[in-house]
């Protein structure tokens, strides 16, 4: 076996296990929302969104609404009627937390992603902190939103 092919299958063999590795940890520091929100209320038709947590005073503090578009887009949410300070995450379709804004009881102005993103999670305001979920990390949606009836 000539010294060049050698080295070229070692190279391949480290990038290889490397590249395992790296999937492995990333994978593994995915976040399951079930972990961390005992319920996780889904909005994923236009009426559900729409009302979102209008007229609510107060959730849980382990209580999630998250919700789902029909396609990727830019999206914008706002807090009219609703009372209780939250915090939104908009999500991309691969899960990934692209922003996190706190959003101003029963306000008219609208908060839009700042990229195309397919879903949102909104919480009370200051969970995200609480939990040490910030942007750039990744929700597992497989597995948070199994429940999903």
């Amino acid at each position: 076996m000539s010294r060049l092919f050698q080295d070229f299958v070692q190279r391949s063999f480290k990038y290889l296990f490397i590249s395992l590795i790296s999937f492995s940890v990333s994978a593994l520091d995915d976040i399951d929302l079930t972990n961390y929100l005992e319920e996780i209320q889904i909005a994923n038709t236009f009426e559900e969104r729409k009302r979102g947590l209008m007229y609510k005073k107060k959730i849980p503090d382990n209580f999630g609404m998250f919700f789902e578009w029909d396609f990727v887009k830019t999206q914008c949410m706002w807090m009219k009627n609703t009372p209780v300070a939250l915090n939104v995450a908009y999500i991309d379709s691969k899960g990934k937390i692209i922003d996190i804004y706190d959003m101003v009881p029963l306000s008219r102005a609208s908060i839009c992603s700042s990229a195309p993103v397919l879903y949102a999670l909104e919480v009370n305001k200051g969970w995200f902190k609480v939990n040490d979920i910030n942007i750039g990390d990744t929700i597992n949606l497989e597995r948070s939103l199994r429940n999903d009836n």
